[in-house]
């Protein structure tokens, strides 16, 4: 853990986006629970131990919170621990899906996104203090990723199809023992949840092209593992206000209707 959580400190570090100091060390609070109090001296009666306080099991702890659009397409309501969620065709959608949770508070890290960089991140509404960037991840991806698994809450992770089964494999299995989402840009095998974005009309010019560009109407599709069909919505990605908002009902036009005389006789 302490490896893991070292490899992590240097590669952001070295990227120079966060402070290494700041990044969280999961293994100190584990070290802390198993502390015992001082035992009691010879002399005097020897106190009780206390008991340890029962764990509290609250399940809205294993969910990293998403837009109100987006919980309604997941099968938990918003990102599980411990699963992978893939995401087709949207950077919007990808930056949507984990702005919430980053701005939540937890830790994320965004992998093989060259395309993808400090001022993006920012307008999508990522925390760029509890944010790492790590476009290019070296010969060696996969240690790299292992790595930031041990100690952020969220991976996004580009490139995905050029990893072998193996390391797909693998790194799955980390991301269950150790809590994290993984985000994998792209197909999947294996993955919990598939997000999927098509189409894009774009709205707020007028007829003679005149006007800014305000919202953008996208389809999704979500399949989840386990659930009997998939799941569709419509939403504005971006929204009026930059982030992931509900799109309106389309207008519906009116509708010829034949008369038709009735028979009579």
């Amino acid at each position: 853990m302490a490896v893991a959580h070292d490899l992590l400190a240097g590669r952001v570090a070295e990227l120079g986006l966060v402070r290494a100091s700041e990044l969280p060390a999961r293994g100190a609070r584990a070290a802390a629970s198993h502390t015992r109090p001082t035992p009691v001296p010879a002399s005097g009666p020897p106190s009780p131990e206390p008991e340890p306080p029962e764990p509290a099991h609250d399940p809205e702890q294993a969910l990293l919170p998403v837009p109100g659009p987006l919980a309604g397409l997941l099968p938990w309501g918003g990102l599980r621990r411990g699963s992978t969620v893939s995401v087709h065709g949207s950077t919007a959608l990808l930056l949507a899906l984990v702005a919430a949770a980053s701005r939540a508070g937890s830790w994320c890290a965004l992998v093989g996104l060259p395309g993808v960089g400090v001022a993006a991140a920012h307008e999508a509404g990522l925390d760029l203090a509890r944010t790492a960037l790590v476009p290019r991840p070296g010969p060696r991806p996969a240690t790299v990723v292992a790595a930031l698994v041990d100690g952020v809450d969220v991976v996004v992770l580009g490139g995905a199809s050029a990893w072998r089964a193996g390391d797909r494999q693998r790194l799955a299995a980390r991301v269950r023992q150790k809590g994290a989402v993984l985000v994998p840009v792209g197909a999947w095998p294996g993955a919990d949840v598939e997000l999927h974005a098509t189409g894009g009309t774009w709205s707020g010019l007028l007829g003679d092209g005149a006007g800014r560009l305000r919202s953008r109407r996208v389809h999704l599709r979500c399949a989840a593992r386990g659930r009997a069909r998939d799941l569709r919505s419509d939403v504005l990605l971006p929204g009026p206000d930059g982030g992931c908002a509900p799109a309106p009902a389309e207008a519906v036009g009116p509708v010829e209707v034949d008369l038709v005389p009735a028979r009579t006789g």
